[in-house]
């Protein structure tokens, strides 16, 4: 892509903003990009470009700090064309609120550009622990018979990921520029730790391990055999697959879908959807959701104690019915050794 063609979609892509604060944001983009091609002639336009983010990618992140109050009639902001005061104090409110991400964030952005790739990597024995700090870092993990890793970003000396053994704990700090963490994972590892900021993890843990995962913005998927994990992300999907002896989730605002839990499930959502899939007669669940559907698959035969009920929504599960309509719908069973119980406020709830 060249640079006016990358101009040109980001300013379709900034249709929210005023003609004003469009020009001014191209203006400022057109300059960081002729600034990083003058300092990387190695590279040329193209290759520069490339390096950069995507216009929509951009324009959401322009967005969700400026709002969308701004006008997207061609007009500068004003509601019969008069360059009023209020527009005027609402663009510049804006700005201030947006920190100008147009001057340190693009600084950030552009000084990431003119960058080489950078890769570290290397190996160890002894691993039983891995405590990953990724920031805005993707992390995938696969089992092996040896530990490994890999780094890949355009990270600056300063910048550069921290690494260091505790015994037998294996700890990263990927730092602000890293892109993406593979590691290779043996049988010696007991848990994997790791908290980012954004970022999206796909992890397969060895047989037994536990899992504790954090990320405010990035998707989870992990694979287990056998351990217990944890995981949380504040508007990611979360998926857990394999055989669980205990599985955690918690999330803000996405999906959740888990399957083969054997013990204890807790799965919290505000407002996503939830699909549990139990192994055994015995597991002990609870699914919570405010405004999604939760869907509960219960092992052939089971007859778990049983607790589902939501306030607006329909209820399908075995066992007695108590309450419908305005008041919402419950339904209750006794059985055991399992125990299930499934809530949401505004979403429907399916148990079979």
């Amino acid at each position: 892509m060249t640079k006016r063609q990358y101009l040109d979609e980001l300013a379709a892509q900034l249709y929210f903003l005023t003609v004003r604060e469009r020009a001014e944001t191209l203006r400022e983009f057109e300059s960081h990009i002729d600034d990083t091609i003058e300092a990387r002639q190695d590279l040329g336009e193209e290759a520069v470009v490339d390096r950069l983010p995507p216009p929509a990618s951009v324009a959401a992140r322009y967005y969700a700090e400026a709002g969308p109050e701004s006008s997207s009639d061609g007009r500068d902001g004003s509601a019969d064309g008069r360059a009023d005061g209020r527009a005027d104090g609402r663009t510049r409110a804006r700005e201030e609120s947006r920190g100008g991400f147009s001057f340190g964030d693009l600084y950030s952005m552009f000084r990431f550009a003119r960058r080489e790739e950078r890769e570290l990597s290397g190996e160890a024995d002894g691993v039983d622990r891995v405590v990953i700090e990724s920031v805005a870092c993707d992390v995938s993990a696969k089992t092996s018979d040896s530990f490994s890793f890999v780094i890949r970003g355009r990270w600056s000396d300063e910048t550069a990921p921290r690494i260091r053994r505790d015994g037998g704990a294996w700890r990263v700090d990927c730092g602000p520029d890293a892109d993406e963490l593979e590691l290779v994972l043996p049988e010696s590892v007991a848990e994997l730790i790791a908290n980012g900021a954004s970022g999206d993890c796909s992890l397969e843990l060895p047989a037994a391990a536990s899992a504790r995962i954090r990320t405010a913005s990035g998707d989870l998927s992990c694979r287990v055999s056998g351990g217990v994990v944890e995981l949380s992300s504040a508007s990611g999907d979360v998926a857990v697959s394999g055989r669980s002896s205990g599985v955690r989730v918690g999330t803000a605002s996405g999906d959740v879908y888990v399957e083969g839990v054997s013990g204890e499930a807790r799965i919290d959502t505000q407002s996503g959807d939830i699909m549990l899939k139990l192994a055994s007669p015995d597991a002990d669940a609870s699914a919570r959701s405010a405004s999604g559907d939760v869907a509960v698959r219960l092992v052939q035969g089971a007859a778990p104690d049983l607790l589902a009920e939501s306030v607006s929504g329909d209820v399908s599960a075995p066992g007695d019915r108590v309450g419908k309509g305005p008041v919402g719908s419950r339904v209750v069973a006794s059985g055991g050794p399992g125990r299930v119980r499934v809530k949401t406020v505004s979403g429907d709830i399916s148990v079979r």
